[in-house]
């Protein structure tokens, strides 16, 4: 209820701020501008409570559409707002910086034009603002909702038996499954990942964003995933959509999941480990869903090389400090659309590509799916190929 409550608000402050600085200057009548601020106030705030309905086990197609508009639209908003407030910023500024420089004795500097002059320079910004916008948004849109490129990537790997030089893990992760991506979006990323013929595919969490009960149907495409061996960890919005039905219906579609557990494959006698650890939010949900990277490592039969499905990059320190050859992870989804881009270094220790941390290699995928906003923008989708060599 506290998410939902700042979600809520952060919604009405951005309404608020889009009312003042774009409806309200504009020369229009009263009942227009009414009318104008009540749609942004139903696509800011309205898809909220299209998800409540759904959480309460409320599903129509037509809900899907609203989603569809009203997550695009927040996406369109995202650029306008960032757009506005630099420009709002940088007005500030240099107003500031005009009456600190003036010699001239100023009552109030923000008297130094007409209010006509003032409100028309504001439309017209506004009117580029939106211009530009658009384009960016149909851009993003177009970008997001595209099947994802396939990155190949190589690691090298100095112990690295013979019999696994060459051999190929298939990451895909933060598919998203959900309101916006459905059942026919899947079904092309399959058979993606199938015309890559990989020898193992994994999937790093967020497989989903909603119950199973009504994305059953949507993800059913992923048990015609091809290879000798499929496995599954559990990302935070496995949780917040029903944990238990998603681990079960992983292993309905042919996953393995791998929860706080480890894997060894015989690579014609030589020893691959796959360990899997839940998302950091799983330990909120349920006390055995903490990570538990060392005592998994710990616990794990004897193996030549060891890699780590982990949703969440900063699990990195414990891979680490356990002994781990390769982390694979996903969830930043490399900030999925600028400006978020290079927030989001903020709070992950990497954010995409391949690195060397201590002992142990880690790859961050972009993702193949999108949150929110059906944007992608400096972050293009991707599910990624990752073959082992020996140096």
């Amino acid at each position: 209820m506290g998410w939902l409550v700042t979600v809520v608000t952060i919604a009405v402050v951005i309404t608020a701020y889009l009312g003042l600085r774009v409806i309200r200057p504009l020369p229009l009548p009263a009942w227009l501008k009414r009318l104008l601020f009540f749609i942004v106030a139903f696509l800011v705030i309205g898809q909220r409570f299209v998800w409540i309905l759904r959480k309460n086990g409320h599903d129509h197609h037509l809900m899907d559409s609203l989603d569809l508009a009203g997550y695009t639209f927040l996406g369109f908003i995202s650029f306008v707002m960032i757009m506005m407030l630099a420009r709002d910023v940088l007005s500030i500024a240099a107003r500031i910086g005009d009456v600190f420089a003036s010699r001239r004795k100023r009552a109030i500097f923000f008297k130094e034009q007409k209010a006509s002059h003032r409100r028309l320079r504001l439309n017209l910004s506004n009117v580029a603002i939106l211009l530009i916008a658009v384009p960016l948004t149909a851009y993003s849109v177009h970008t997001a909702r595209s099947l994802p490129r396939v990155t190949e990537v190589e690691i090298e790997i100095p112990h690295l038996p013979e019999q696994l030089d060459g051999y190929r893990i298939l990451q895909v992760t933060d598919t998203h499954v959900g309101p916006t991506l459905k059942k026919p979006w899947v079904q092309r990323l399959v058979n993606l990942i199938n015309e890559q013929h990989a020898d193992m595919i994994v999937h790093t969490g967020d497989l989903v964003d909603g119950r199973a009960w009504w994305l059953k149907p949507d993800v059913a495409p992923f048990a015609e995933m091809n290879a000798p061996y499929k496995f599954f960890t559990t990302g935070n919005h496995e949780y917040y959509s029903g944990v238990d039905e998603w681990i079960r219906e992983a292993r309905f579609l042919g996953m393995v999941p791998l929860v706080n557990e480890s894997v060894v494959i015989d690579v014609n006698g030589a020893k691959l480990l796959i360990a899997g650890v839940p998302d950091t939010q799983g330990g909120r949900f349920r006390e055995d869903h903490t990570p538990r990277t060392k005592e998994v490592m710990d616990r794990a039969a004897e193996h030549d090389v060891s890699i780590l499905l982990a949703h969440r990059p900063d699990i990195i320190f414990d891979a680490d400090r356990a002994g781990v050859d390769i982390q694979l992870s996903g969830h930043t989804h490399g900030g999925q659309f600028f400006p978020w881009t290079l927030a989001v270094a903020c709070f992950n220790p990497y954010v995409y590509g391949l690195h060397d941390h201590g002992h142990t290699q880690i790859f961050v995928s972009n993702g193949a799916g999108y949150w929110g906003p059906p944007l992608r923008l400096g972050a293009p989708p991707e599910i990624a190929v990752i073959t082992l060599r020996k140096i």
